[in-house]
């Protein structure tokens, strides 16, 4: 009776013993009665069996699922270098565009006789610019024209070396200032810096388009969009949807004359 009942112990703690998780006092205790009992030792070989076949199967499933997940492991890195590599190639195309434009500006804007013409369409009203620079000598026209019936209002802006003026016809008045700003500069798009013009190319869209038989570049930019020149440089248009605006450009070099840049007949406008 007691010799069954400590065989039925050490069956007990034999899947322990194989899985080595007993201590050496209960391993001497099971080796020394499994060396003295057939029986025990039959049950011990046939589990020693069964663990080592469960093991085999265990560790061909480890295997092959392993291989199973370094298969998609490299799917994944494959997709994210082809993924970084597009992103490396879109963004490194935009900012060679935006470079190569603020170069075409730059080499440009310096030009002494240059004539600026802006159109600006909005809700209700329509302003219309027109500036003539010649050997320093300025000359500028705004027009506002208001689609609510009030009269138009037209300023002229004149400067030269030694005289600056400003007047202003509202329809009912004129007067005339010594003050104001009448410098129209081109209007282009391209940051200051390496670092400006890549966040420019990050944050932009930017698409080959023909405008008005003009090739040029169409950067998106949230809800606006500009249409560049792609020989110039310069925006030919921009259309800001948020704010329901329309502006045209337009800008010629070398064609200003001197009866461009007349000084303004004052007569009638008071100080």
């Amino acid at each position: 009776m007691k010799e069954r009942k400590n065989c039925k112990i050490v069956q007990d703690l034999l899947p322990n013993y194989i899985e080595r998780l007993t201590n050496d006092v209960t391993n001497q205790y099971i080796e020394e009665h499994i060396s003295t009992c057939a029986e025990c030792k039959e049950v011990f070989d046939n589990m020693q069996k069964e663990f080592r076949l469960n093991d085999s199967k265990r560790d061909n499933r480890e295997v092959k699922y392993i291989k199973k997940f370094n298969k998609k492991l490299k799917l994944l890195r494959n997709i994210l270098l082809i993924i970084v590599l597009l992103f490396v190639i879109i963004i490194g195309r935009k900012t060679l565009i935006i470079v190569s434009l603020s170069h075409k500006v730059t080499n440009t804007i310096n030009e002494s006789n240059t004539y600026t013409k802006i159109n600006q369409y909005s809700e209700g009203q329509m302003v219309i610019f027109e500036s003539y620079n010649k050997d320093g000598i300025i000359l500028g026209t705004k027009i506002n024209i208001y689609a609510d019936g009030r009269p138009s209002q037209k300023t002229i802006l004149y400067k030269s070396k030694t005289e600056l003026l400003t007047l202003i016809d509202d329809g009912t008045t004129k007067s005339l200032k010594n003050i104001g700003d009448i410098t129209i500069n081109p209007i282009f798009f391209s940051g200051e810096t390496l670092f400006e013009n890549l966040w420019i190319a990050i944050t932009t869209n930017i698409d080959k388009v023909e405008l008005n038989g003009k090739k040029c570049y169409l950067i998106r930019d949230g809800n606006t969009e500009k249409f560049i020149d792609i020989n110039t440089g310069f925006a030919i248009k921009m259309i800001d949807n948020e704010n329901n605006t329309t502006t045209d450009y337009r800008y010629e070099f070398g064609t200003v004359k001197d009866i461009n840049v007349v000084r303004p007949d004052t007569t009638g406008y008071s100080k």
